[in-house]
């Protein structure tokens, strides 16, 4: 048996829908769907009552639910406990990021931390966001740095961890300065119907699917994005962006050197944009005294930043 099928199960039991389940959990729903398949074949028994709705748990299935609960809570413990043994009070602090987030507020942040906590070793990994919540999930590293929206993935709510929001990075619509001004003119004009091309996320990732609803927005204003490309990190939108191949979404923080020499420019109707949450994420449980230090650090910086 898998530990993560229990963390599956608890989730379930929470959301009591299998689609908002798989979302919290980093995964598509047919993987999630197999996952708890696979728990009720170890178990031998059927664990969801499928036939109601929202679907609720069988008697078999509250009972592996509430001996899974401390064995999934024992086994972070345990897992915890040995990290701290055997790692040095100065050992390297893992990061799994988002790609958009490890091009500068990322680096950023941990610039910052140093000034505040001393020196320490750092080691990131650069993913997308349900590979950035499965590494955290699996322990593979210590912290995580993902965007929040409410039109996204919804924020972790199983696997005991924390969240702090750090701030906030607009997602903007961005082109050539001579794009978006023909743009902005046309909105003005109220000139009916603008066809322009589009450099695109792939629908499957974050920010693919917060392009999807920005796009439908500025369809209202007679404005029409056709894809001309597609790719998953916001490094390779800027540049295919650059070299003219159309607009593209693009975190503000991605292109403020480009706003600065005026070779990118944003579209500043509201439709177009959209505040993401800045989330950092970490286990329930102690982590080593580095890593105390720096999420110590940062919900006092995060405290100032608001307040």
């Amino acid at each position: 048996m898998d530990l993560v099928w229990l963390e599956d199960l608890v989730e379930l039991a929470a959301a009591r829908n299998f689609s908002v389940a798989a979302q919290a959990r980093g995964i598509t729903q047919p993987a999630f769907s197999r996952r708890i398949r696979a728990l009720e074949h170890w178990v031998g028994a059927q664990l969801i009552d499928r036939s109601t709705y929202p679907v609720k748990l069988t008697v078999a299935g509250e009972n592996v639910l509430e001996v899974g609960r401390p064995m999934i809570q024992n086994a972070h413990r345990v897992r915890d406990e040995c990290r701290q043994m055997t790692l040095p009070e100065n050992g390297t602090l893992s990061f799994s990021v988002l790609h958009s987030i490890a091009l500068k507020l990322c680096p950023d942040f941990l610039k910052h931390m140093e000034k505040t906590v001393g020196p320490f070793r750092t080691r990131i990994e650069a993913l997308d966001y349900y590979e950035t919540i499965d590494a955290l999930s699996s322990g593979r590293c210590d912290l995580a740095f993902c965007y929040s929206h409410p039109w996204g993935p919804p924020v972790l709510t199983a696997g005991h961890f924390r969240t702090l929001t750090l701030g906030r990075d607009p997602l903007v619509l961005a082109a050539p300065p001579e794009a978006i001004e023909a743009i902005e003119k046309h909105l003005a004009l109220g000139a009916g119907k603008l066809n322009m091309p589009l450099v695109a996320y792939t629908p499957d990732c974050f920010l693919g699917k917060m392009q999807e609803v920005l796009a439908r927005r500025l369809q209202g204003t007679g404005i029409s994005l056709q894809t001309v490309f597609e790719c998953s990190m916001s490094e390779v939108i800027k540049r295919m962006i650059l070299s003219g191949s159309g607009v593209g979404w693009l975190p503000k923080s991605v292109i403020e050197r480009e706003l600065k020499t005026q070779r990118l420019a944003i579209l500043s109707t509201a439709q177009s944009q959209a505040e993401l949450d800045i989330i950092l994420f970490r286990s329930q449980s102690p982590g080593n005294s580095t890593v105390e230090r720096l999420w110590n650090a940062a919900t006092k910086s995060a405290m100032l930043q608001h307040n």
